[in-house]
């Protein structure tokens, strides 16, 4: 009897989980897919910059849909700036990937800005929020 309550339990705490995530993720129509850092125009491995500051960096996120959709979106940053909304985008849909970007300009090779941990997420509003965050370091020299 005990071994059936258990595994009863353990059957309704998957349901919520599965609930839960799908009501996270909206209705799946679209999706962020893989994410990139350029910095200078050059793709910087796992994310960590060596080199001279100021540096021109360029995030980036594949956004999948499924079918054509105007996505409507903005940019969260860790210092605590955002981009205005951006709207009017149409993803391709047929499980396509579409680029989105966003540049910023940083790092400064003053002791207290030399070695800086940041991040940028992509926030999509329509036609459903999800978000997708990079991380980066930079090691300004």
């Amino acid at each position: 009897m005990k071994i059936r309550k258990a595994v009863c339990l353990v059957g309704i705490l998957f349901c919520l989980v599965f609930v839960s995530r799908n009501a996270y993720s909206g209705n799946g129509e679209i999706r962020i897919g893989g994410e990139s850092l350029r910095a200078n125009g050059q793709v910087i491995p796992h994310h960590d910059y060596f080199g001279p500051c100021p540096v021109d960096l360029e995030f980036g996120w594949g956004v999948i849909g499924m079918y054509p959709r105007v996505m409507e979106y903005h940019f969260e940053r860790s210092d605590g700036g955002h981009s205005a909304g951006e709207s009017g985008k149409r993803l391709p849909g047929g499980n396509r990937s579409m680029p989105v970007n966003d540049r910023w300009r940083l790092g400064a090779t003053t002791r207290p800005f030399a070695n800086y941990s940041g991040w940028v997420k992509l926030v999509i509003d329509a036609p459903e929020r999800l978000e997708g965050r990079v991380g980066f370091t930079l090691h300004c020299q």
